[in-house]
């Protein structure tokens, strides 16, 4: 059988320098300043993963090996036997940059819920887009 998610992307631009965007995306310590479901988060031992506490639950979190190109796919797994992944972008776009991320609908998710989540996550860029504009 087939699966296919229905997904939705979302993007902002940032008026600063992509290799800074990303930087500042890619140490997850900076996720509970921008991410808003996001309380805390711990790197694991002996693991690049790490564990997210939020208002639903902890949740493991890897994200994308660093890389050149601006890729910052997380992969979340908040229960045992379910894996979600938000695939982002940093792409420059001249002396600024676009930040792009790609939510799925989970199978089951009613479309109420999957819209309140992308909403959230578009919240979530314009979050990142203030802290690193608003930075010298």
């Amino acid at each position: 059988m087939t699966v296919y998610l229905s997904s939705q992307t979302i993007s902002v631009s940032i008026k600063r320098p992509a290799h800074e965007v990303y930087e500042f995306t890619y140490n997850m310590e900076n996720f509970p300043q921008w991410v808003s479901f996001c309380q805390s988060i711990q790197k694991c031992e002996d693991s690049d993963a790490w564990m997210m506490e939020t208002p639903y639950c902890t949740s493991e979190v890897r994200v994308a090996e660093k890389n050149t190109l601006g890729v910052l796919d997380h992969h979340s797994i908040p229960a045992p036997g379910v894996e979600i992944c938000d695939a982002m972008r940093v792409i420059p776009n001249g002396d600024g940059c676009e930040v792009l991320l790609t939510g799925f609908q989970m199978p089951g998710m009613p479309d109420e819920k999957f819209s309140q989540v992308v909403a959230a996550g578009q919240q979530d860029l314009n979050n990142l887009k203030t802290i690193l504009e608003g930075r010298n």
